[in-house]
């Protein structure tokens, strides 16, 4: 696909596959709301969506940029990603209440939704879209056992629960149609934002959900983890990109 040959049909593909990338999270509230987890499942199926997104960030976005830029290039825009979303990370704590919360749920997709766009623009970007779809699920289960505690701005609230998550599900989409429309054929920059988006997703897996995920030592979580990764895997190598 290049920025001429574009048609209605390249736009709603992109728009179907980043709805299903951002939209799948109202699957896992779903779930969530109507089946009992328990709390070791929870925590196995945060790290099985942690170990999705290391396949997702090795495999579809670092080794694809470094193809582009080289390896210093994609080591220091990995640090920066890093950097970047750390940052970003330390304002919407400071902030607090509702606002803090959305912006701090918001950065969780943004680093995926940034990815997503540039492998839209480079082309290969089914793999990756999926494995983000997948991830989402557990991360909605996750997310509605948080917001739905009493200890957060949700206050037991589903319609504030669903209008939060309905907000950060269309990210994927607006940075996946500016993916296509504005960064078509642009390799360089394209394996720069894969390099900084990784950075920001290992940054968001270390902070968060990993240490959420492990928070007591039980090997559930751990091979949760791996059988994340090992599914990851398998997706990009079996679909490509």
């Amino acid at each position: 696909m290049t920025a001429d040959t574009i048609g209605a049909i390249d736009i709603l593909r992109v728009i179907a596959i980043t709805s299903f990338a951002g939209g799948t999270s109202f699957l896992g509230i779903y779930i969530s709301k109507r089946t009992n987890f328990s709390e070791d499942h929870v925590l196995a199926l945060t790290a099985f969506g942690a170990g999705i997104l290391i396949s997702a960030a090795i495999f579809s976005m670092v080794i694809e940029a470094e193809k582009s830029i080289g390896i210093m290039a994609t080591l220091f825009a990995f640090i920066g990603g890093a950097i970047v979303f750390t940052i970003a990370d330390i304002i919407a704590e400071k902030k607090g209440g509702g606002a803090g919360i959305l912006l701090g749920i918001g950065l969780d997709s943004i680093p995926e939704s940034l990815a997503i766009g540039a492998a839209i623009a480079s082309g290969p970007y089914l793999a990756l879209s999926l494995l983000i779809g997948i991830q989402n699920v557990s991360e909605g289960i996750a997310s509605y056992r948080e917001m739905m505690t009493g200890k957060t701005a949700f206050s037991d609230n589903l319609k504030k629960a669903f209008a939060a998550t309905g907000v950060i599900s269309i990210i994927p989409v607006i940075l996946g149609l500016v993916g296509v429309f504005y960064l078509t054929g642009m390799k360089e920059v394209i394996a720069y934002i894969l390099a900084l988006s990784a950075g920001g997703i290992f940054y968001m897996l270390h902070y968060d959900m990993i240490p959420k995920a492990h928070k007591e030592r039980k090997w559930l979580p751990t091979f949760g983890a791996v059988l994340g990764f090992i599914i990851g895997f398998a997706i990009v190598r079996t679909v490509g990109g």
